[in-house]
């Protein structure tokens, strides 16, 4: 049964080949009825007219030899099958010379059209290794970064003519560079074959498996929910964790993972573009988090946007528009901001702050680093260490976000939550040297949230911490950076069992 199956399979494919679209179709049903009609008129044409209605019987059927290969061939086989078989059954009869002379033409005819189609064949298919070659990436068999790109075009305008959905993970090797170099780059070219071959092997029929450089893949999944893409991913994951030993040289067995980043149209973006720039930001916020996660894009201004007053609601696009800008230059900022704002909401709630103090932290988390906008790129991403100059900048940022945010100065202290946010409890912060109460307890909250997320999150300059490291990070650093009642109260939580949301939150 999986055989029939398997070649109807393949048939059907070969059809597709044939007959892309439906011109290609009425072509060929025309052709094969003009085979048809010409053939009643020879039966009723005056001898002397036979050759000329002959001669363009013959003209189609090298047209379906140049026009469909073998395909048209075999219908046109079909016809002079036929008529081979009347004019034998009439030379048999007759004996008459001329029957032979119809025998031998069509003889020619057969052999010059298998000619036509052995030549045209050999070209689609010289054509179609250089158009699979143009589209493959060379190392691994996927489809490469510019059909992706094409691949992403198409589906999307598809998703957006219906009213579709379309998903898109983007996953890429944990730790692939250190692979690299302990292992070498040959080997790590076998780390990728061996992904490459498995993900095509993991992968659903409709959904297209892409490398686009380096160890980062992509999958594009038509017609997907949000739900679909999740268990998709997930099946990935599985996958990689059951099967990876059969793909991987023994020194990497059970050792290859994947982070994967998350995105699907409509529902999460509204384009193509933001569509592929949110599974990438996603990517970027799973691969904080550790090896083998799985993050879903989540866009925090929706919340945001809820909680706040209808004369700021205009406020929140451009709001998102410098974030969006913020990420462009340092990916690392809007992810950040978001679990920011998250921390310090669990903290205010463990704390027993009003809902109102809440939302103002809430706010003031997502927006706290909305500053670095004035800052350059090439510093925010700058992997050694900062002059004396760029640190000034830098020490900037909590400034520049106070006066961007001017226009909310009616949300109760969020420009002070923003503006104090790298004070220190010993006076040694900035950009004011407040210290102890001077400085409000929404900007120390925002500290300790700010800190912590920072110390496991990969930065250019500085590697992430375990979360054990973490926590003895702020508990020594606690009556100095960092208040020490908000301390206790964040290592409570940390600590306690029951708390599922934190937990989720540092997972994510």
């Amino acid at each position: 049964m999986n055989t029939l199956n398997k070649l109807k399979k393949r048939l059907v494919r070969s059809l597709k080949d044939f007959f892309p679209n439906n011109f290609r179709k009425i072509e060929f049903a025309s052709l094969i009825l003009a085979y048809f009609l010409i053939r009643v008129v020879i039966l009723n044409t005056p001898d002397e007219y036979k050759g000329v209605t002959a001669a363009a019987q013959s003209f189609i059927t090298y047209f379906l030899a140049f026009r469909f290969g073998f395909i048209g061939l075999v219908f046109a086989f079909i016809f002079i099958a036929h008529e081979l078989r009347i004019i034998t059954g009439l030379y048999l009869t007759t004996h008459e010379a001329e029957y032979i002379v119809a025998v031998s033409v069509k003889m020619v005819t057969v052999i010059s059209a298998i000619l036509v189609a052995i030549i045209v064949t050999k070209q689609e298919q010289h054509q179609k290794e250089l158009h699979k070659l143009s589209i493959t990436d060379g190392l691994t068999g996927l489809y490469n970064q510019r059909y992706f790109h094409e691949i992403l075009e198409q589906q999307f305008e598809e998703a957006k003519k219906t009213g579709g959905s379309l998903g898109l993970i983007m996953m890429d090797i944990d730790d692939f560079k250190l692979i690299n170099d302990i292992y070498g780059h040959d080997f790590g070219d076998t780390i990728l074959r061996g992904a490459g071959k498995l993900l095509n092997d993991l992968a659903k029929e409709g959904q297209f498996v892409c490398r686009c450089g380096g160890d980062e893949f992509t999958v594009v999944i038509p017609n997907a929910d949000i739900n679909t893409i999740e268990k998709i991913a997930e099946h990935f994951k599985s996958g990689i964790n059951k099967l990876g030993p059969n793909y991987f040289p023994k020194e990497m067995q059970n050792k290859i993972s994947l982070s994967m980043g998350l995105s699907e149209y409509p529902h999460l973006s509204s384009d193509k573009d933001e569509l592929f720039t949110q599974a990438d930001t996603a990517l970027y916020h799973a691969k904080n988090l550790g090896k083998d996660k799985i993050h879903f894009y989540q866009d925090i201004m929706k919340q945001l946007r809820k909680g706040i007053s209808t004369d700021h609601q205009q406020l929140i696009g451009a709001f998102k528009a410098l974030l969006s800008t913020i990420s462009a230059k340092d990916k690392y900022t809007l992810g950040h901001s978001e679990r920011v704002s998250a921390y310090a909401v669990t903290i205010g709630e463990a704390l027993g702050l009003s809902p109102k103090e809440i939302c103002t932290l809430q706010y003031a988390g997502l927006l706290h680093d909305i500053g670095k906008i004035e800052i350059p790129k090439s510093i925010l991403n700058k992997t050694g260490r900062l002059t004396d100059e760029e640190f000034a900048l830098i020490h900037m940022h909590p400034i520049y976000g106070e006066n961007i945010l001017e226009p909310l100065n009616e949300l109760d202290q969020l420009l002070l939550y923003v503006r104090h946010h790298h004070e220190r409890f010993d006076g040694k912060g900035y950009p004011d040297g407040l210290n102890g109460k001077q400085i409000s307890l929404g900007a120390r909250i925002l500290c300790v949230a700010d800190s912590f997320d920072a110390m496991l999150s990969e930065r250019p300059y500085s590697p992430r911490k375990t979360i054990e490291q973490a926590i003895d990070e702020l508990k020594r650093c606690s009556g100095r950076q960092f208040d020490p009642q908000i301390v206790t109260a964040f290592l409570a939580v940390l600590e306690s069992e029951a708390h599922k949301k934190m937990k989720a939150l540092i997972n994510w």
